[in-house]
This record gives C-alpha cells, sequence and structure tokens, in this order.
C-alpha cells in the first residue's frame, strides 16, 4: 500500500531532488513495475483538510484516474483539475480509507484518488 497525495491535492515545487510530482510519479511507477510479483493499491488522497470538513463523512474513489481520460476531458483539462483541487479528505478518513483498501480485493493492483463528499 502506498498513500500519497492526489496530482491536484498540492501545488508542484521543487525539492533538493527535484520536481515533487515528478518523484511521486517516480515512486508511483516503482511499484507498478519494477516489483511485478507484489500486490499493491496506491491511495492518491486529496487534500487534507480537518479544520473544515467533518470526519466520517463517506469516502469517494476515481479508480484509475489516469485511465479514464478521453479526448474531450483533456480539452477541459483546467476545469477538471480545479474541481480535483477543491476535492478534501479529513485525516481521519484517509486512515479509515487506507485501512478498507487493505481488506477490499477489488483495489489491488489499481491506483485510487480517494475524497470525502461534502455533508449538504
Amino acid at each position: 500500500m502506498l498513500v500519497t497525495s492526489s496530482p491536484t491535492a498540492l501545488s508542484d515545487f521543487e525539492t533538493p531532488f527535484g520536481e515533487f510530482n515528478g518523484l511521486k510519479r517516480q515512486g508511483e511507477s516503482i511499484i507498478q513495475s519494477d516489483f511485478p510479483s507484489l500486490t499493491h493499491t496506491i491511495l492518491q488522497m486529496s487534500k487534507f483538510e480537518d479544520n473544515f470538513v467533518e470526519e466520517s463523512l463517506d469516502l469517494l474513489y476515481d479508480i484509475d484516474p489516469g485511465e479514464n481520460a478521453c479526448d474531450e476531458a483533456e480539452s477541459n483539462s483546467s476545469e477538471i483539475n480545479f474541481q480535483k483541487s477543491r476535492r478534501k479528505i479529513n485525516r481521519r478518513d484517509a486512515a479509515r480509507a487506507a485501512v478498507n483498501a487493505l481488506l477490499d480485493e477489488t483495489l489491488e493492483g489499481r491506483t485510487v484518488e480517494v475524497w470525502t463528499a461534502l455533508r449538504g
């Protein structure tokens, strides 16, 4: 299980070892391609927000988000990325999602974006 940030959760920045999102993608690809005998799940968490996002909200998933792109989605990618950047999750719900993913065999070998529904 690799718990990481969603590509739109944090702004990209330079680290001493390279671009943050580039390093994150590299880590994800190592799990996927360099260790084919290991079962894995990559959870990409939305932005953590404990002050304004209630705990115990419904978990929402976008399974294999990179594989769902199509030509019309690419033309609206800035709007889609804006909507995805607004997704949030409470840290306790993120922990619950990680535990659920350990028990959910349908998520094996997949990349999953995780966030919570808003109440109301």
